[in-house]
């Protein structure tokens, strides 16, 4: 009999496939089911050790997903499910990647300090944690700069003095390239890579060496949490509120969570490190779920950047000046700045959340829209593109960023035949050219997905910049998370109020983690820095707050105005969403389920239970699928699950077949 967690070829139809042996059933099969014999053991040893086994069955109950589908989430490439078809290369004995990635180490020009009261504090209680064995989840709460990082080192150099193994979890690919560098200098070849940017052979031949004991410390992104670890003694999930820790399709996790779980079943330390916490970490830490430490202050007593608003409504904002001829997107202020960060040789970094050269174009002779024909969403308009599959850049192209569909603009209007169409608006394409013409002698690039379309160009563009090859990155949220630039000392946030008006209830939360993150990026050194901030809404609470760099003053307020409504923190809540071709059908799916959800809650079936709509998401069509939503609400996860656990039971009569019902429990984004 195959060992537990072994790889085992099996008859599926007339097919032979890949599956893990997951344990002996205690029970005769019926008569009228004929069991078929394994056709062979693939592999001498088992994959899968026990305490990874206990933590995929605890994933698949919670977020109601096929175990076997969690399995094939959490493995590499061709060794359960098939890559790129290739299905005789799942049939086959594991062999590890023959291919190692290259680890990009930056040339860090930091020199090594004395440890701060604050971070000597904080390794204290983690140390302890790791010496004893003990589960516990502690939440770092430091600024931006506060040495967080060198917290995670010190960390990782006792968890291998007890022979030990540390996870390292950061939410994008872009910053896994300069947290690399710094551990390779202090651990060297005890350090493994593991995100989705690698080669399914580089992805191999790292899960091979954890899992055969060669690396103590691993650093990824929120799929490392799958590693098959032994001897977990820490757990660090770095910028642990950011919304990238959630998968949005198949599988929907969310990291950091998960994290959390696999900590406790492994007896491990547990670090989430944030400047601006999630209002659920804080909240557990309030309820003591959670041990609170706090990191005050920067590194060396260095301030925190000055935040200036700078009002761009049409009552403060003012005339263009005559002597510069200003884009529309640029303000008098944020203007000045910039001319004299780039006298003083410093960097500058704006950021605004929206790629391309303008969201839409319209037809000004008859106000028709270039929408997707896939997707409810505008055209994106990009000036000097690659189109998909061509190594050539098109003059004009719009581009939906939903589906990627691609049409060459400007197009004549379909609507009047007319030749006047034109783009409106400002995406970051837009505002690095602008910018270059106001500073013809400056380096001026983009990051956003597409500039950086590979890891590759990702690192080099950052090392760029680290190295003062460019003198101003524009960029996407890319741009706010966790770079350490020594020379930058402005940053410029072009237009604050995007995510303040998309329609979750977290919008606030979500504003205010970006901004202080992005405000967190200047002054890092021994150079000052500088944060003006454009809205068009001053007077917001979020603003309020970003002023005096003062997270405990928001999430007090932004947590008073959620327990009010019951909102997570002090609620939970499962998304049903479904999807289908047929807008007829899908209504009638969402309607049904809706229907039984609610009658079951007025006969108590299910306590404390709210149901909300069915309606149309807010994102109604993506990829030619209509879509509607069915919130579950309730202040018990308990109740809230045994609602969706009675609507999967009942599916089938609910849904027509060819609607798709997904769930989404402590779902990120309801769009």
């Amino acid at each position: 009999m195959p060992e537990k967690g072994s790889r085992v070829l099996v008859p599926v139809g007339k097919r032979k496939m890949a599956g893990i042996v997951w344990g002996e059933c205690q029970n005769s099969p019926p008569e009228s089911i004929t069991i078929k014999p394994i056709l062979k053991q693939l592999d001498a040893v088992p994959l899968i050790n026990e305490c990874l086994f206990q933590f995929l069955e605890w994933v698949a109950n919670y977020y109601f997903h096929p175990i076997g589908m969690v399995v094939a989430e959490a493995m590499p490439p061709g060794i359960i499910s098939a890559y790129k078809g290739r299905q005789n290369a799942v049939s086959r004995p594991f062999k590890p990647g023959a291919k190692a990635p290259e680890l990009a180490a930056w040339s860090e020009k930091n020199t090594p300090y004395a440890l701060t009261e604050h971070q000597e504090k904080a390794l204290v209680l983690i140390k302890k944690a790791i010496q004893q064995n003990q589960y516990k989840t502690f939440l770092l709460h430091g600024v931006t700069g506060c040495g967080k990082t060198e917290v995670y080192i010190h960390a990782a150099r006792n968890v291998l003095a007890e022979g030990k193994q540390a996870l390292i979890m950061v939410p994008e690919i872009a910053m896994t390239a300069q947290i690399v560098g710094r551990f390779l200098k202090r651990f060297g070849s005890s350090v493994s890579v593991l995100h989705s940017g690698l080669t399914p052979s580089e992805r191999r031949n790292q899960w091979s060496k954890i899992r055969n004991g060669e690396s103590n410390i691993i650093i990824g992104t929120r799929s490392a949490v799958f590693a098959p670890l032994e001897r977990i003694g820490l757990i660090v999930v770095d910028e642990e509120h950011d919304p990238s820790y959630k998968q949005d399709e198949h599988l929907r996790y969310h990291g950091r969570d998960l994290a959390v779980v696999r900590g406790r079943l492994s007896n491990a330390a547990v670090v989430l490190g944030s400047a601006t916490p999630s209002l659920s970490s804080m909240h557990n830490a309030m309820q003591g779920k959670y041990q609170l430490i706090s990191m005050p202050e920067r590194i060396a007593g260095r301030p925190m950047p000055e935040i200036v608003i700078v009002d761009r409504s049409q009552k403060g904002a003012k005339v263009n000046s005559q002597e510069v001829k200003r884009p529309s997107w640029l303000s008098k202020q944020l203007y000045q700045e910039i001319k004299a960060t780039f006298e003083k040789g410093e960097q500058v970094l704006l950021f605004l959340n929206r790629r391309g050269f303008a969201p839409y174009v319209f037809c000004p002779d008859c106000g028709h829209v270039f929408r997707c024909e896939e997707c409810d969403v505008t055209m994106t308009f990009h000036r000097s593109l690659k189109k998909k599959g061509e190594g050539d850049l098109h003059d004009g192209l719009l581009r939906c960023h939903y589906c990627g569909s691609e049409h060459q603009a400007m197009p004549v209007c379909p609507k009047c035949r007319g030749l006047s169409a034109i783009a409106t608006g400002y995406g970051t394409q837009k505002v690095a050219s602008e910018l270059k013409k106001l500073f013809p002698e400056k380096e001026i690039c983009r990051l956003d997905r597409d500039t950086a379309s590979s890891r590759k160009k990702m690192e080099t563009l950052l090392q760029n910049f680290y190295n003062r090859a460019v003198d101003c990155l524009v960029g996407t949220q890319m741009v706010t998370k966790g770079h350490d630039f020594p020379y930058l000392t402005l940053v410029g946030v072009v237009a604050a109020d995007q995510s303040l008006n998309f329609p979750e209830y977290h919008a606030s939360e979500r504003t205010f983690q970006i901004l202080l993150q992005v405000s967190g990026r200047p002054g890092r050194n021994t150079l000052p820095g500088k944060v003006v901030i454009q809205t068009h809404n001053p007077h917001h609470y979020v603003f309020k707050y970003l002023m005096g760099h003062d997270f405990n003053g928001f999430a007090q307020e932004e947590m008073s105005r959620r327990k009010a409504l019951s909102y997570p923190p002090f609620g939970r809540l499962i998304n049903l969403r479904f999807s289908g071709k047929t807008k007829r059908k899908v209504e009638a799916g969402a309607n049904n389920v809706a229907s039984v959800l609610k009658k079951g809650a007025r006969s108590h079936l299910f306590k404390d239970v709210e149901i909300l709509g069915p309606a149309p998401a807010p994102l109604s069509r993506i990829k030619g699928r209509y879509r509607y939503q069915v919130l579950i609400k309730g202040t018990s996860i308990s109740d809230v699950r045994k609602a969706c656990s009675y609507v999967l039971q009942n599916k089938a009569v609910l849904c027509p077949s060819s609607v798709r019902m997904d769930l989404d429990v402590d779902p990120q984004r309801l769009l």
